[in-house]
């Protein structure tokens, strides 16, 4: 069998399984992406990018059109509620062998870029992926592949025939996440701010320089059946700056949506058979650093390379996967589920909290990219 020849099902056309047929496609094999939505799921807010995803972003698409569809900064900049300096961390300053920035994009923009380059035809919609009998099914039938590539998120499927035993974590936080046309002289154009308050945090930066369009996060604990809305926040939050409320006044309702968090704990079992998880499926991250769809698209890559490069022997493939990308992962999953319960949960801690941050760059900068 030629690798092109090939037969890999990619459930779930979100971010990360567009990421994974594009690699695919680079390494000159055509994956089947099932979505059981009855059209690409375009929807979302704001997504950051580390420098090691913006080169593999770059790369499946267009360096140039990935420029102008969204932002593009060096500085993270952490502060109090009250917006005193806390830390700023600079890409280029902490290791200068990153050759790309921080991308800054609006989620639909970026699954545009995305969906574009794969072709929105290629797409089987209104698929519905369920386990039964020990078994992966695609509207109630068995799903036939040499592999199955379990995309489906947080609540994935596919998730339940290689790891039934997984469970999903909430530590009981919850946020809201909007969009708005803001210009704020304390909010730079040229970089992210992350606003640490007592149990709470706001995150924002621009996406759109032309329009000073914002994206900001907003995250606090709650109480059993408690939910966050625009009221609640301004509520909740009344100790921030007031130019942080007056954003998150400005903000229609239309483009705030609320959500609780939650996560995965790192677990080891990937793979079985035939069938292999990707992106939240299997290392899913709370939003405290933003790594998400960057690791995402890092390890949707490295699959990718491992089929192609063990097309003949798909067991070995995915082991090689597995060791490849798994154990940054999980540090990955520990650092920003600890800078979770620190930033939320737990009493404030500066140190640790600076410990963590450096611990991040030092896991982080550890991939193959």
């Amino acid at each position: 069998m030629d690798k092109k020849d090939l037969n890999i099902a990619i459930v779930g056309a979100g971010l990360n399984g567009l990421a994974l047929a594009l690699s695919l496609r680079m390494f000159g094999i055509e994956a089947t992406v099932y979505e059981k939505a009855d059209k690409p799921r375009a929807d979302g807010t704001g997504i950051i990018m580390w420098p090691e995803g913006m080169q593999i972003l770059a790369a499946l698409t267009d360096a140039k059109k990935v420029s102008s569809t969204g932002n593009s900064v060096d500085l993270i900049t952490t502060l109090t509620a009250t917006s005193d300096m806390i830390n700023q961390l600079s890409m280029q300053a902490t290791d200068n062998s990153v050759n790309a920035p921080i991308g800054l994009f609006h989620r639909h923009d970026l699954y545009q870029l995305l969906l574009t380059a794969f072709g929105a035809e290629n797409i089987l919609t209104g698929q519905h992926c369920s386990v039964e009998n020990e078994t992966v099914l695609i509207n109630g039938e068995p799903l036939i592949a040499d592999v199955i590539v379990g995309a489906d998120g947080l609540f994935s499927q596919v998730r339940q025939f290689v790891a039934p035993e997984v469970s999903i974590r909430q530590p009981g936080v919850y946020c809201c996440r909007g969009t708005v046309d803001f210009n704020a002289p304390e909010i730079s154009d040229d970089e992210c701010y992350v606003f640490a308050g007592m149990q709470s945090r706001i995150v924002t930066y621009t996406y759109d320089r032309e329009n000073h369009s914002k994206y900001w996060f907003a995250a606090c604990p709650v109480a059993k059946g408690e939910t966050l809305d625009k009221a609640r926040i301004l509520e909740k939050f009344a100790h921030y700056s007031p130019f942080l409320l007056e954003m998150i006044k400005s903000t229609p309702e239309s483009q705030i949506m609320p959500s609780p968090l939650a996560d995965l704990a790192p677990f080891s079992q990937w793979s079985r058979g035939n069938a292999v998880l990707l992106g939240d499926a299997c290392c899913s991250v709370l939003p405290t650093m933003g790594i998400g769809f960057s690791l995402g698209i890092e390890n949707a890559y490295i699959l990718a390379q491992s089929l192609a490069a063990n097309f003949n022997d798909i067991p070995s493939a995915l082991q090689r996967y597995q060791h490849r990308a798994q154990q940054r992962s999980h540090d990955l999953q520990n650092i920003t589920h600890r800078l979770s319960q620190l930033t939320y949960i737990e009493p404030f801690d500066p140190i640790e909290v600076q410990s963590l941050y450096q611990q991040f760059t030092a896991v982080n900068s550890r991939s193959v990219f």
